[in-house]
């Protein structure tokens, strides 16, 4: 073999490894607030080549065909409306650096910082509401979405016993709607009421041939004090539509104090 061809054959070779190389050159990056905020959709634009769209991070990739020099650019009709976008930028993909990156910063409404993530708790309690002729008008108890999770038991386990009627309630399928208010001091929560709904069951107690009925409920339940007779409020109503089966208070803005017992807002766990 002659020199000239082995030349020949090295040139021949360098050419194929930079065309397989070309292939696989990209540009990629993140379109974004500085704060961090970002859309998915955003599209993103490379002259002569084509364009692709951000992910819910803001992040896009490209794909290009050759080696050589770019212009990139943020297509402004795919930002939302009050969002502006840094301008068009030129890159570079060469051999030692195939991989280029570009990052568009994002100005405007899109940039406002997130609402806060709404609270989350959970209930424990148990006691009674009333008191006729020494027994207690109400008696409830159970958990609501124990650990903050609402697939344990279906979101927990809510019972009330209304002992004038003999009708028992139980809650079977419980959600949590939503948890607020200034906290107490005892035990460290952030939270002092929690609004729950949910599905469950009346039936016939203490010799009351009631049927078992399913039903709905809405609750909300006060945590004010640790140690919450007297002090502690709550509200069930319980009804299928047509009949209100059972109820304690008025309201969720007219509830009944609780007269023995205690209802606990816990926190603990919620983060996981």
């Amino acid at each position: 073999m002659t020199t000239k061809s082995v030349l020949s054959g090295l040139v021949a070779l360098a050419l194929s490894g930079a065309s397989a190389l070309a292939t696989c050159a990209s540009v990629s990056g993140v379109v974004e607030c500085e704060n961090g905020n970002s859309k998915c959709g955003i599209v993103v634009c490379v002259a002569g080549v084509g364009s692709t769209t951000t992910d819910s991070d803001g992040c896009y990739y490209l794909e290009l065909p050759n080696l050589g020099c770019y212009t990139i650019c943020v297509d402004p009709n795919s930002l939302p409306a009050g969002t502006s976008v840094s301008g068009c930028q030129k890159f570079t993909v060469d051999y030692c650096n195939p991989y280029a990156c570009v990052d568009f910063c994002l100005y405007g409404s899109i940039c406002c910082p997130p609402p806060p993530s709404p609270s989350r708790c959970w209930l424990t309690g148990g006691g009674t509401v009333g008191k006729t002729k020494g027994q207690p008008d109400y008696s409830y108890g159970g958990v609501v979405n124990p650990g903050c999770s609402p697939i344990a038991a279906g979101g927990g386990n809510w019972n009330v016993v209304d002992h004038k009627s003999g009708i028992h309630f139980k809650g079977q399928n419980i959600i949590v709607d939503d948890c607020f208010g200034a906290p107490t001091k005892s035990p460290k929560v952030d939270v002092r009421i929690i609004d729950f709904h949910g599905t469950g069951i009346v039936s016939g107690v203490a010799g009351n041939p009631l049927a078992v009925i399913p039903v709905t409920f809405v609750g909300r339940a006060v945590d004010n004090k640790d140690g919450g007779s007297n002090s502690d409020l709550l509200f069930i109503s319980v009804t299928d539509g047509t009949t209100t089966w059972l109820q304690i208070g008025n309201s969720v803005d007219d509830m009944a104090l609780i007269s023995t017992g205690n209802l606990q807002i816990h926190t603990s766990g919620c983060n996981k």
